[in-house]
């Protein structure tokens, strides 16, 4: 071989093993950043994100107001149905009447409220319009 064919082709090897070198590289750093940007979409559970915050404020107003509901005797049933869609809309809750955390939220009211277990079967009947998954999820938040 030729001096300067010697040289091409070690000119080749070597970019060859750059080229080699720097693809490795980066897919081991596109892996890496690719673990950054999954952990920084995911924040930590532990830190409350707005959502989780307006989440949190509807269902304590839902449950403070259950229990004054309970503890008073002139409000009937559509004014408190009422009262719930106004405490819904003001967090952006649509369909309330079939969101679980609203029962849950119920069912945290009327513990707060003091009920006799009597009172409590029955406002869970009325509340939870007797149905299975509404009950059961006033049921979740009362215990």
């Amino acid at each position: 071989m030729t001096k300067p064919l010697v040289s091409i082709v070690f000119l080749l090897a070597a970019a060859l093993l750059a080229a080699c070198s720097f693809s490795e590289s980066s897919k081991s750093s596109s892996t890496s950043s690719g673990s950054i940007s999954d952990s920084a979409s995911s924040p930590s559970s532990s830190v409350p994100t707005s959502k989780d915050k307006q989440k949190s404020g509807y269902a304590s107003d839902v449950r403070d107001y259950t229990a004054e509901f309970v503890k008073s005797s002139n409000t009937s049933i559509e004014s408190f149905r009422g009262k719930l869609g106004k405490i819904a809309s003001n967090y952006g809750v649509t369909q309330w009447d079939q969101d679980k955390s609203t029962y849950v939220a119920i069912g945290k009211g009327l513990r707060k409220a003091g009920l006799s277990k009597a009172e409590y079967e029955s406002f869970k009947s009325i509340l939870g319009e007797s149905q299975a998954w509404k009950m059961e999820s006033i049921e979740e938040g009362y215990k």
